[in-house]
Formats: structure tokens, sequence, C-alpha cells
């Protein structure tokens, strides 16, 4: 009997002891990485969160590349990349679904009523050659005043990095221009902007429509035409987790999906996936 009894004691230390130790296990703090193009503020908003509900979260955003390694190697849990044209998906094990988009508007001034340009449009404005036969704004569709103006790139310099990047690689053919020095498209009014944001309803300047061909139709950069692929001058910023481990980081890929970080998208110049996508993507999180 009292052997019996020891059996038993025995049995629940270390029923106990094994417990206790998952729970050590668990409680290792969760790692969020990836870009760096999204600090401090995302940063700062997941952190109030996990503080909130009492999780401890490690974000270590030093770049999108690093932060695959990361998550492949089972050191990180969430990963948030933006992928570069061209970057081979993870393997199946994966969700890879987009969180906002990277996306370059180019600004026009209002004044032009300029409906829209095409990819070679474009290209003919951005490229330093001299040769082309159009030169001025009217040749390539604007109808209103300062439609007589050259068609120019035009502040090159505050233009964003990415932004100028993603343009490039989409018109990698004939994009010539070299921002940094050429100091007199600044001087002259009227010139196309390069833009990550876009620009507010009361300013001078306004978004154009972007088409792939001439006679193609064009696309404004709207939130809905971004994600469905419409407005070609974007790529994904993409959340990315173990399918497995779905409920363990359910409560914090539902936050990064919330309308407080599609905010903080856009603070940094992109453009989050529309509401009722997230709001979608949220109820498929709960049939992984």
């Amino acid at each position: 009997m009292i052997r019996r009894r020891n059996w038993a004691r025995r049995a629940l230390g270390l029923i106990l002891l094994l417990g206790w130790g998952g729970a050590c296990l668990s409680a290792a703090p969760l790692r969020l990485v990836g870009s760096d193009l999204l600090a401090p503020g995302l940063v700062s908003a997941v952190r109030e969160f996990a503080e909130e509900r009492g999780i401890e979260i490690k974000v270590d955003l030093q770049g999108s590349l690093r932060g695959r390694r990361e998550l492949e190697a089972g050191r990180a849990g969430v990963a948030l990349i933006s992928a570069s044209p061209g970057d081979a998906a993870l393997s199946a094990e994966y969700s890879w679904e987009p969180l906002g988009y990277h996306v370059t508007f180019l600004w026009v001034s209002r004044e032009l009523s300029l409906p829209q340009l095409s990819y070679d449009q474009i290209s003919e404005i951005f490229s330093n050659e001299s040769t082309g036969a159009r030169k001025r704004w009217r040749d390539f569709g604007a109808q209103g005043e300062g439609s007589s103006r050259l068609a120019i790139p035009g502040k090159g310099d505050e233009a964003s990095g990415l932004s100028l990047a993603l343009l490039q690689h989409k018109l990698v053919r004939s994009m010539h221009h070299q921002f940094d020095s050429d100091e007199a498209a600044q001087d002259i009014p009227g010139g196309i902007l390069i833009r990550a944001f876009p620009p507010l309803p009361d300013d001078d300047w306004e978004a154009v429509a972007i088409a792939l061909k001439q006679t193609g139709r064009a696309y404004q950069p709207s939130a809905i035409n971004v994600h469905r692929g419409d407005y070609p001058l974007s790529w994904p910023l993409r959340l990315v987790f173990r399918r497995n481990d779905v409920e363990s980081l359910y409560p914090l890929l539902r936050f990064l999906l919330s309308d407080e970080i599609a905010q903080e998208l856009r603070e940094v110049g992109m453009v989050p996936l529309p509401e009722a996508v997230r709001r979608e993507r949220i109820f498929d999180l709960e049939r992984l």
C-alpha cells in the first residue's frame, strides 16, 4: 500500500514537473522579425498590444532577408517581408499572404488634366534621350492649363528610394534618368514626381492613372486596385508564419490585420489591404 502511494506521489511530481517545464517553454518570447522600413510606429503599436494582453513579444525588424532566414530557422514566429519582384515563395507549410503594398505614385499637376499614362509614355518622360517626338504634356494627352509645358521629371531628390527602385524595376528597359545629379529638372515647375505617398485631397497635385499599354485601361492607385494587381506599380509586404502555429499566433496575427496597423502602414508610405479583405483574412485564420 505504501509502495503504491509513493509511486503515485512520484508520478504526480513528474506530471507537475513536466507541466511546469512546458509552461516555461511556452513563456519564451514570441519574435516578430522582418522589414526595417516599418519601424518605429509599428514597433510601438505591437509593444503596447503585448503589454495589454500580457504577451511577451520581441520585435526585431532588421530587414526582410534576415527576417526570412530567422523564420525558416525557427528563431522567429512571424515575419513581415517586403518581397522583391521575383523572390521565391516559401514552402506550403507557411502562410505567405500580403499585409500591404509598397506603391509608386506618380504625381502630376491638377491643372494639366492628364487622364492617364502608359508604361511607354512614362519611360519616354523619364528617359534622358531627346530623340522622341513628344516633348510637351499635350503630346501625352493633357488638355488643361499648363499642357504646353515640357513633360519632364521634377524634384527627383525628394523621391522615395523604394518608389524609385520599383519604378526602375518595372521600366528597366528605358529608365535612364539620373535623379541625384539632374538639378535643372528640379527648378522647372510642373514636372512629374515620384512619391511613396498619395497627394492630399486639397493639394495642387494628383496621382495619375497607369496603364500597361497606351491603348489599355488605366487604373488609379486605390487600395482595391493595388490589391487586385490592376495598378501595376506595387509590390507586397507579406505576413508570413507557419500554418501549424496559427492557434498560438492568432492574437498577434489578428492585431497585425487590424485598423490600427493599417494606419501605421499608411504612415510609412504603404497601402494596406482593403478593410473587407482584412476582415476576410481574419476569418480565414480561424479555419487554418
